[in-house]
Formats: C-alpha cells, structure tokens, sequence
C-alpha cells in the first residue's frame, strides 16, 4: 500500500497548526507586553504624583514657618512665592493622579482582553 498520499495531507494540518498556535501565542505575548507597558506607564504617574505631594507638604511646613515670623514686604512676597509654588505643584499632583488612574483602568481593561 502506498502511503505518499496520505501523510502529504497528515503533514499539511500538522503543519497548519503548529503554525495558528504559534500565531496565537506570538498575539497574546504582544497584548501581555502592551498591558505591561501600561502598568508601568501607570506606576510612573503615580510616582511622579507622590512627588509632587511630598514636594507640596515641604513648601506646606516652609509657609507655615513663615507665617510664625514678623510680617513685612520680604516675607509677604516670600509667601506668595510659596504659595504659588505649593498651588503649582497640587495641580501637578492632581494631573498625575488622573494619569495614573486612566493609565490603570486601560491596564486592566487590556488584561480583561488577553483573557
């Protein structure tokens, strides 16, 4: 019996799908790398915003030490720079906080997908 016919056809679908598979797998370690990208992307906004935090609270204590000094022209304008400075980096925080939770929501929503 001559068997030439029959594997040629065998070997075609073995072929096949180990080639789908392999695709498949290729898809998904691609959304896996664009969800890890967004998680990171989403840590680095939250770092950036606890920055800014901290960086709010420190020009918080300075305008609270300076309130405790007398009043004149120096410190009345040094306070206004602070409080700008402070005000600047409140909104920064606040943007960044936003970021981070948009960048966050697309994470998860990308690994919902892969799933």
């Amino acid at each position: 019996m001559n068997l030439k016919p029959l594997i040629i056809p065998i070997a075609f679908c073995s072929l096949t799908l180990i080639l789908v598979t392999g695709a498949a797998a290729a898809d998904r370690t691609l959304y896996l790398t664009v969800c890890q990208e967004l998680v990171n992307q989403a840590r680095g906004y939250e770092a950036r915003a606890s920055f800014h935090n901290s960086v709010a609270k420190g020009y918080q204590m300075q305008i609270e030490n300076l309130s405790k000094m007398p009043k004149n022209q120096g410190t009345i304008s040094q306070m206004d720079s602070l409080f700008s400075q402070y005000d600047q980096n409140r909104l920064l925080e606040i943007k960044f906080r936003e970021l981070y939770r948009q960048s966050s929501d697309e994470a998860d929503r990308c690994m919902k997908r892969v799933d």
